[in-house]
């Protein structure tokens, strides 16, 4: 009888010794040969999407608790020239950011509401721009038109009578940080005021 002849080497390791079926380990080589090109786009695609989502999920929401986590504490607050219909503000504040990154806020627009009716704003104010450093000093001088007569009386009859009032600021602005996308966060104060007859003194939290 002539020799059988032996196998090579290399494909006797790819069979198992139940009628010469291929391992599991072969059979995943020979798919990622065929396939390889399948699974590059499927990793691209994955990666992209984890990408996106830090960049328009997780971004905007630690911007908006970054924000929520700042405090603003009033340093003065100063109403003068008061009309029928408006006043001018002068007013400096300290904005402290507990946050290691230091983002820059856009000026905008914010309402002005006394606690107990924060949907009924007295009046507008344009707070200017900031760069949100550990701690950053802000000043407001403009004049103020008055949008709700009745709530601004109320607010300023509470100071008069009250131990404290809480002032609400809100407003929409755009946040910048690095390279990330521009996110619109939300502004959302409350600073309790001391009222009379004490001397006026300011806090928030």
């Amino acid at each position: 009888m002539e020799e059988e002849k032996s196998l090579p080497q290399t494909h006797v390791q790819e069979l198992t010794s139940e009628g010469g079926k291929q391992s599991f380990g072969a059979k995943l080589k020979a798919h990622f040969r065929r396939f390889w090109w399948l699974h590059l786009i499927f990793f691209i695609a994955s990666t992209l999407i984890i990408v996106l989502c830090l960049l328009y999920v997780a971004f905007p929401r630690i911007s908006q608790n970054g924000v929520n986590k700042s405090t603003l504490e009033i340093q003065s607050l100063t109403l003068s020239n008061p009309t029928a219909t408006s006043f001018h503000l002068e007013q400096t504040a300290n904005l402290t950011n507990h946050n290691k990154y230091h983002p820059r806020l856009d000026a905008f627009n914010a309402s002005l509401s006394v606690g107990g009716a924060e949907d009924k704003p007295y009046a507008y104010i344009q707070l200017p721009a900031v760069h949100a450093t550990e701690t950053t000093f802000t000043h407001v001088d403009q004049d103020v038109q008055i949008t709700d007569m009745p709530a601004f009386i109320d607010y300023n009859t509470k100071l008069l009578t009250n131990d404290s009032v809480d002032l609400i600021i809100k407003g929409k602005t755009k946040l910048h940080e690095m390279r990330f996308p521009v996110t619109t966060v939300d502004y959302h104060k409350t600073i309790t005021m001391k009222g009379m007859p004490t001397a006026l003194t300011l806090t928030s939290h």
